[in-house]
């Protein structure tokens, strides 16, 4: 017989706790429940339930606490958590998301959403209960990474400290991808999950030639780091640590470059660092391998500042030789598959280091060459756009908030071009640092949507200064954040956020545009949900002309038939 799902309810009310125990009969559950956030962590460590739902306003402890504690411990980090409360605006909404939370219900709470939330969380547990590792195994208590299969740190300090007990010291290669964040950002998770396992495979296959006995681990889940430990004592001497390392670093760049042709030379690299360290008796063994691991990890440090040397002289030198690309991303109707307009991006020269457009303008931030490179960015998309019949397309260009600030954008002939042909461009607002004075910005607003130019607010749903900017800027557009599209099919919560947003977008007569849809799932999802306008490489990848013509649409969609078919439905 299968055993009975556990329940915790954590409330301060007895009416609330009786109102759900009567709602949740017909899952037969086990239900548990606590009085206060202290109690409800307690009973959640002893028990370990399948699933907790928490009151928000509770004493001792609140639930967002309670939730924080629950998704940080190793232990409880897989129950899933209901949070529960009157409050159910975005911002308690994103709150709970960014804790951790798998789902969200708002009192007064509905008899059929509770049951039908509740259930398919406890299916979700059902499906991830895999049976029970035979005791004593290595297995038992590890926690893997789930782009790599990999197992963190933490999960094999045990084998670790036995290496530095036994062997008196242990060695540790540091390895770590570079510019992880703009592969991630050009080609999406889905891309970046497979390069992670490919480089995860390459690590743990030369290890074991390379070094006696090693133990492969994640830096943290998700990470874009690893490590090899390993004993020393029976290692010979020559070749030099460090120049295994390099051969390491050498063998993982000729790999991933055949693994991944189409990937531009200078976007795939990596940072190799190595140390061994001794073992030190009065000293507690954990904190003697992190100092280890901080030691190998600050040894590619020098080499990362000669790194960023260097690609600050690059940047100076496409800035100087106006060495830019423009390209053209499609924005597709959700119902009807046809293309509206387009994103302008801005990238590098092809065999660049800047290849990548969200790098290429983070390091002119960092750099403070922020200017010098919107300035011909500028230039380029201009001279491309004179040459192109519009139509009825509509033209998205990023700009983060500081340049409207900028007198040489205000005046820069692209200003005027917008202007002259009102109705056809958008300006989209990046929030890279926080809006000062909403007032003062929004007069600076006003005056280029006088000209015809409309707005569009980037990433709304990342977080309260998203929701504070569209309340004070009450723009044309809202371009829904990559992190809510990502896994959208499969989070509630997620879900109701982004009808929130579909909602707060119809009051203020503004369209959706959710970016970042790489998968069919992703699609669908935010089709049903009814945002008005979609962008991802799962519709089209960037491009070096914009179709203008019917036939030209559809074969840069390349799916414009399957996405009609599908909006049709």
């Amino acid at each position: 017989m299968a055993e009975r799902p556990v329940l915790l309810i954590a409330d301060d009310d007895d009416d609330v706790v009786r109102l759900l125990r009567l709602f949740l009969r017909p899952l037969d559950c086990e239900i548990l429940t606590a009085r206060d956030g202290e109690e409800a962590l307690a009973v959640a460590q002893e028990r370990l339930p399948d699933v907790v739902l928490l009151d928000v306003m509770m004493p001792k402890r609140t639930g967002w606490e309670v939730c924080q504690a629950l998704k940080a411990m190793q232990r409880t980090v897989d129950i899933a958590v209901v949070l529960s409360t009157a409050r159910g605006d975005v911002k308690d909404r994103l709150t709970g998301l960014q804790l951790g939370a798998d789902d969200y219900l708002v009192k007064p709470f509905n008899r059929d959403e509770v049951v039908k939330r509740i259930g398919a969380l406890l299916d979700r547990r059902r499906r991830a209960k895999a049976p029970a590792p035979p005791p004593g195994t290595l297995s038992e208590n590890m926690l893997f990474d789930r782009a790599t299969g990999l197992p963190t740190v933490p999960m094999v300090l045990d084998r670790l400290k036995e290496i530095l007990i036994d062997q008196g010291q242990i060695g540790i290669v540091f390895i770590d991808i570079e510019q992880f964040e703009s592969i991630e950002a050009e080609y999406g998770w889905a891309f970046f999950d497979e390069f992670l396992r490919r480089v995860a495979e390459i690590v743990a296959a030369e290890a074991q030639p390379r070094f006696a006995k090693s133990v492969v681990a994640t830096n943290v889940v998700g990470g874009s780091s690893f490590f090899i430990f390993f004993e020393t004592k029976s290692r010979p001497r020559d070749p030099s640590l460090d120049m295994v390392a390099n051969e390491l670093r050498q063998k993982l760049l000729e790999s991933m470059r055949q693994r991944f042709p189409t990937m531009q030379q200078g976007q795939i690299g990596f940072f190799v660092g190595a140390v061994c360290i001794e073992y030190h008796p009065p000293i507690r063994l954990e904190r003697q391998i992190y100092h280890g691991m901080q030691i190998a990890s600050d040894a590619v440090r020098d080499e990362e500042q000669q790194r960023k040397r260097q690609l600050t002289r690059e940047l100076r030198d496409i800035i100087r030789r106006k060495r830019v690309t423009t390209l053209f991303q499609p924005i597709v109707r959700a119902r009807e598959g046809t293309v509206f307009g387009y994103e302008i991006l801005t990238r590098g020269p092809a065999h660049s280091s800047f290849r990548n457009s969200d790098m290429l303008f983070a390091f002119a931030r960092e750099t403070k060459l922020a200017w010098g490179l919107e300035e011909i960015s500028l230039d380029e998309a201009l001279k491309r756009l004179r040459s192109f019949d519009f139509g009825d397309r509509k033209f998205l260009l990023n700009l983060e908030a500081e340049m409207f600030e900028e007198s040489e954008f205000r005046i820069h002939d692209m200003v005027a071009y917008f202007s002259e042909h009102r109705g056809h461009f958008v300006f989209e607002l990046t929030e890279r640092a926080a809006i000062e004075d909403y007032g003062v910005f929004r007069s600076l607003i006003d005056e280029f949507r006088a000209k015809g130019i409309e707005m569009a607010i980037d990433d709304a749903g990342s977080g309260y200064a998203s929701l504070e900017a569209i309340a004070a800027l009450a723009p044309d557009y809202l371009k829904v954040t990559k992190g809510l599209v990502s896994t959208l099919a499969a989070e509630p919560i997620k879900q109701d956020l982004v009808k929130m947003l579909v909602e707060l977008a119809g009051k203020i007569g503004a369209k959706t545009i959710a970016e970042g849809i790489e998968t069919v799932e992703e699609y669908e999802t935010c089709r049903d949900l009814g945002i008005d306008l979609l962008q991802g490489y799962y519709l089209a990848h960037p491009q070096e002309l914009p179709a203008t013509g019917d036939a030209e649409v559809a074969e840069s969609l390349g799916s414009s038939q399957q996405l009609a078919a599908r909006g049709a439905r």
